[in-house]
């Protein structure tokens, strides 16, 4: 069993009114054919039965029982000929079985067309949120029975999923519950936030707000356990963990390398350790800079800046609150000493909370750096106030939980696009087409042969259920959105290629590191931020 991902593009449009109509009549019409087709399908699998029943009517006749022919006594000396019932039966199955596989292929076509042009994605946006809402709603409202009920839901879920898998896995947990994980975040966040079941109905940042009280109370503490001066450095790898990119593709997938190989999930011998980002230069041909600034998620290290607490700073709703968590600072920091211009175009990226650092810096720190575009991946940041300027390419997948903690769906804009996967298990022998970065179209096998672009493979996911909030899930979702050949999601891939513009010229990598103020030697080298220099007097 290997699992593979199937991505619905939202927002992102760059259509006119006529070419959204225009496609939305072409899937219609495919489903019209689809169903015209499945009819005459019917009309053939129950051809068999009608022709059985006049053979059976003729019970008298020899020739029709047999199925053979010859000469009849009373047919005055003439040949009797039989039907040949057994190849009318078999050529009526063949030809529904054709019925129902052209109708397959046109529903299928009319489903990869509305889901690479999002024709139907206001309205589903609309239902999510009101599903949402009625949530958060009955979650403020009944804590006690919707807590019972979402465990019940998940321990069936995972108990179905075990059962089916042959062992014990949680993560169908997960599954049972994604289509309520928002509405419960929010319901939840509202009532540690005092905001209440009506009051919650008129926002959707009841997380945020929360965030922000939370927070008041756990980075003083936390900051007693890491130690409350933040220290940054240029480190050396010894190899190139972060090549040179040139799509959201390429620094995805630089985002993983960097982020598995600071948690030891690969090895390629670079020797950065955790709390590492890296940095890269580009120049033009005119000789201007831009850069790409890769930020990987949470290690929960005990001196590492990307700790678990600075998730829930980060997710403040007060601007100040989160640049004042240690990942935010540490990369912002170290955006400066890299030398980024303030008129210099910047990408960032980020996986988890990598992405919200990325969200955060672009909606706080838009006076000192030209943000032009930020890729998310698995991040919560539906309620950061990033400015329309900065165009957002968010990847999630369904039931990840890591992504919908922010308790609202990403705003659809024409500069806001996010791809949403979801994860299925298909047989070790189905494999999907793909398309090469130069245009060819390579043969599926299998249920991917039958049905292709209908999902992206997870790469080295064969076996049991794992959570889904491991990157290469994400990129299997990017992979999927753009074999379907969405428009704005190559809208989207264009301007990112246009930020970083030009040839990689360098690649730093800087670490951080927590420590206590009072172990620091006097005239200690600069990279010092310490917390009242995040709050206050340093800003």
């Amino acid at each position: 069993m290997r699992w593979v991902v199937s991505s619905q593009v939202v927002g992102g449009r760059a259509y006119a009114t006529a070419s959204i109509e225009e496609s939305a009549a072409a899937a219609a019409a495919l489903n019209e054919q689809a169903g015209a087709w499945r009819a005459l399908a019917v009309s053939f699998a129950a051809a068999p039965l009608t022709l059985q029943g006049q053979r059976a009517g003729a019970a008298l006749c020899p020739a029709m029982t047999s199925g053979t022919s010859g000469v009849h006594p009373d047919a005055g000396g003439g040949v009797h000929v039989a039907l040949p019932y057994e190849r009318l039966r078999e050529r009526c199955e063949d030809h529904a079985r054709v019925c129902r596989d052209v109708a397959g292929q046109a529903e299928h076509a009319a489903e990869l067309l509305i889901r690479a042009y999002s024709l139907y994605s206001e309205a589903e946006l609309t239902t999510t949120r009101l599903v949402d809402e009625l949530v958060q709603f009955a979650t403020a409202a009944f804590p006690g029975h919707v807590a019972l009920a979402a465990g019940s839901l998940a321990v069936g879920g995972a108990i179905g999923g075990s059962l089916a898998e042959g062992g014990p896995n949680g993560m169908y947990a997960l599954e049972a519950t994604a289509w309520a994980h928002e509405g419960l975040m929010a319901g939840f966040a509202a009532l540690v936030g005092g905001v209440g079941p009506v009051r919650g109905l008129r926002s959707t940042d009841e997380v945020n707000g929360a965030a922000t009280g939370v927070a008041r109370v756990t980075a003083p503490l936390y900051a007693l356990v890491q130690g409350d001066t933040l220290t940054v450095r240029q480190v050396e790898s010894r190899t190139d963990v972060v090549r040179e990119a040139h799509s959201v593709a390429d620094a995805l997938e630089n985002l993983r390398r960097l982020g598995e190989e600071r948690l030891g999930k690969i090895d390629l011998d670079s020797g950065l350790e955790h709390g590492t980002i890296a940095i890269q230069e580009y120049r033009a041909a005119d000789g201007s800079s831009s850069w790409l600034v890769t930020i990987p998620g949470t290690d929960g290290k005990p001196d590492s800046p990307f700790g678990w607490p600075q998730n829930v700073e980060l997710m403040s709703d007060d601007g100040e609150r989160r640049m004042h968590a240690a990942s935010a600072r540490m990369v912002v920091e170290a955006m400066e000493r890299a030398g980024i211009g303030a008129d210099e175009p910047v990408a960032l990226v980020g996986h988890s909370q990598g992405g919200i650092v990325a969200a955060a810096i672009a909606s706080d720190m838009a006076d000192r750096f030209a943000i032009d575009h930020v890729v998310t991946a698995g991040s919560p940041v539906a309620n950061h106030p990033i400015p329309d300027r900065t165009w957002v390419t968010s990847v999630e997948v369904g039931d990840e939980l890591v992504a919908a903690l922010d308790g609202a769906p990403n705003p659809a804009s024409d500069t806001w696009l996010t791809v949403r996967g979801e994860v299925a298990a298909v047989g070790d022998g189905d494999v999907a087409p793909t398309v090469t970065q130069d245009g060819a179209c390579v043969p599926g096998t299998g249920a991917g042969e039958a049905r292709p672009f209908a999902w992206a493979n997870v790469a080295d996911s064969q076996g049991d259920k794992q959570i889904s909030h491991w990157l290469k899930y994400h990129q299997a979702a990017y992979r999927h959105a753009t074999d379907l050949g969405s428009p704005a999601l190559d809208r989207h891939e264009e301007h990112f290629r246009d930020v970083i513009d030009g040839k990689l010229v360098a690649t730093t990598y800087w670490q951080g590191r927590m420590v206590d103020a009072r172990t620091l030697a006097p005239g200690a080298p600069p990279g010092m931020t310490g917390v009242a220099d995040a709050i206050g007097g340093g800003r």
